[in-house]
């Protein structure tokens, strides 16, 4: 029994040494993963010059900035008619139509439309409002950027109005545009 008692006496005390003796410092190493998912920014460069016109065809181009993080990028456009002073509710002079029968061009510096498509998109229906602006909704296009693997460039984009109403009261009419990027649903496979 003196045996059984010593043993355990011996196995408590050993138990504290090794507490006792333990390292003065330790480390731990983490293996760290991130993913960079893919992203795209849109802001525009500057608005267009105003235009002068008496009746007739207006082409507008107006030039954004899209940045992404990948080399492929779709890309739409919404835009108004034009409005007597920058004014959609007022109903007494009727707004300059946006011409829905001529598809606005988009034309990035350095990117081609994928699979040797055209850059011209048809307008295909109501598009989201812009504040009080109601809006028609052009296809959408995807373009394949010619830079190492991102897509950061100027795109001009084309729009047309027609303004048919000879005696159109005078003054200035203004609507608004805006072009919407986003990435390819297969860019963020890997």
């Amino acid at each position: 029994m003196k045996r059984i008692g010593f043993l355990a006496c011996l196995a408590a005390v050993m138990g504290m040494a090794a507490v006792a003796h333990a390292d003065l410092s330790s480390c731990s190493t983490a293996h760290v993963i991130i993913e960079v998912n893919p992203n795209v920014a849109v802001s525009t460069v500057a608005d267009p010059d105003i235009q002068n016109i008496q009746t007739g065809t207006i082409e507008v181009v107006i030039t954004f900035l899209v940045e992404a993080n990948l080399q492929e990028a779709c890309v739409y456009v919404e835009a108004s008619n034009l409005y007597k002073g920058d004014d959609p509710t007022n109903d007494d002079v009727p707004p300059i139509p946006l011409d829905t029968t001529v598809p606005v061009t988009i034309s990035p510096v350095n990117a081609n439309p994928l699979n040797g498509g055209s850059n011209m998109a048809a307008w295909i229906g109501p598009g989201s409002p812009i504040g009080p602006y109601e809006t028609e909704l052009s296809e959408t296009i995807c373009f394949e950027s010619s830079q190492n693997n991102h897509f950061s460039q100027e795109v001009d984009i084309t729009v047309t109005w027609d303004q048919d109403d000879p005696e159109k009261p005078t003054g200035q009419y203004s609507g608004m545009v805006r072009l919407c990027a986003l990435v390819t649903p297969d860019s963020t496979e890997g």
